[in-house]
């Protein structure tokens, strides 16, 4: 009898370590800790001068103060690990123009200054964000920072140096806590990002009853809670329905299993055609996935996918041929028209079953499920013609200004992440209704 090797136990393991109980310990050993030191309404909060989603971030925080009785306690953080952000350059574009559009949605002031930061500017609201931190209002005096950094393009600035061994503290602690990067929110042992991930802590807070009004709503679901919920209905020859909803993932990221699920869903409610544009994964392209990254990927993408009720944690990585396997039957999947199936099959197998695709059984039950011909299937295996194609593909993405994966486009928009979807539907919207005003303007004249 053949002895389990690492590959026949890592799902298993993926599967224990997204379990209910395992959260659920998680959680008793952590609210037992802050109950003894009487820290249970506490929160951490990590913002970095130089990220501009600190901005929205802030404004979100002092709201949530209305609606509950939580503590924040702010740490600031300035230099960044270079391996977590593989395209520094493309990040900081892309990462004020979606603060905007999240501080827009919710109607916040957005980081709207012309030109970057300076170090000077930089080095200054570090400093002064290091004194906020002690002062009773904290978050109001860290948010008049950020809204004079990001608003200001004038190139004046205070002087000021921050106080280096403070700066390294926070940072030290940052990493302790098992994360990287600034405008994240640490509180009973889990982590969350930004405004996107406020509505997971707003049901901790319930859950230790520290809502103010129990009838009250959960505020901070604008990014995903209406997602193909209000449709209105196209005509076949609208043009709206000509245009492809193009999805740029990798048959390994979770985010992107998550895109997938969510961008059919959206193409499938609007009648609009999807197309979809596999690249490689981020390890086969050269770049690097830090431990600390990986981990909070794993673990935000179970919570995110318990939210929209989509299956995941049996997690058997692809990483290597299971992914090329995939691609390389990917052309044929097109061929049938099959090509969306195939590919939502794959990721739920990978990512909520636990189906080994490096294997001939594993790949063979995928494969079927799609309703393809394993016959067939078995003889394209070898063909490597889909690596010029995946190339391609990662080129369009980076002309689009990103990088990660999942990326959308439809039309002359574009964005990454799958909770950012709603900027896809905002321009679908957009385009019924200009088509439905031009198709009533040219009707009286035809007449």
């Amino acid at each position: 009898m053949r002895r389990p090797e690492k590959a026949d136990l890592m799902p298993w393991f993926a599967r224990a370590l997204s379990s209910a109980p395992r959260y659920a310990l998680q959680y008793a050993i952590h609210n037992a800790r802050a109950r003894i030191r009487g820290e249970q309404d506490l929160a951490l909060v990590f913002i970095n001068p130089r990220d501009p989603f600190g901005l929205p971030l802030l404004r979100a925080l002092i709201e949530l103060q209305k609606s509950y009785r939580v503590r924040f306690r702010l740490h600031t953080v300035l230099r960044l690990d270079d391996d977590m952000f593989p395209e520094p350059a493309l990040w900081r574009a892309w990462a004020q123009q979606d603060a905007t559009r999240l501080a827009n949605l919710y109607e916040f002031t957005p980081p709207d200054r012309s030109t970057a930061p300076s170090e000077t500017e930089l080095a200054s609201a570090a400093a002064r964000l290091l004194s906020a931190e002690k002062a009773p209002d904290a978050l109001t005096t860290a948010l008049g920072v950020f809204e004079q950094l990001w608003h200001s393009a004038t190139g004046e600035t205070e002087a000021g140096t921050p106080d280096d061994a403070a700066l390294s503290w926070n940072e030290v602690l940052l990493r302790q806590l098992g994360h990287y990067q600034g405008s994240m929110v640490w509180h009973l042992g889990e982590w969350f990002w930004g405004v996107d991930r406020l509505d997971h802590l707003e049901r901790n807070l319930i859950r230790q009853g520290l809502k103010q009004d129990a009838a009250g709503a959960i505020v901070f679901t604008r990014t995903w809670a209406d997602l193909a919920r209000n449709v209105i209905e196209l005509p076949g020859n609208h043009p709206g329905t000509a245009t492809s909803l193009e999805v740029f993932f990798s048959i390994r990221s979770p985010y992107s299993y998550l895109g997938l699920e969510r961008a059919a869903q959206l193409a499938d409610a609007w009648n609009i055609p999807l197309r979809l544009r596999p690249v490689l994964p981020m390890l086969m392209r050269g770049q690097s996935v830090p431990d600390a990254k990986k981990w909070y990927i794993f673990h935000d993408t179970k919570r995110e996918a318990d939210k929209l009720g989509i299956p995941y944690g049996f997690v058997a990585d692809p990483l290597g041929p299971g992914v090329e396997r995939c691609y390389a039957l990917f052309e044929y999947a097109r061929s049938m028209d099959r090509e969306v199936d195939y590919m939502i099959h794959y990721a739920r197998a990978v990512n909520a079953e636990g189906i080994r695709s490096e294997t001939d059984a594993g790949l063979k039950v995928i494969v079927e499920r799609a309703g393809l011909d394993w016959q067939k299937a078995k003889t394209l295996l070898n063909d490597d013609s889909w690596r010029e194609w995946a190339e391609g593909n990662r080129r369009a993405m980076y002309e689009c200004g990103l990088w990660g994966v999942p990326s959308f486009r439809y039309g002359p928009v574009s964005c990454w992440g799958q909770d950012r979807l709603w900027v896809i539907e905002e321009e679908i919207r957009r385009r019924v209704g200009t088509g439905s005003t031009q198709n009533a303007a040219i009707g009286p004249t035809a007449q």
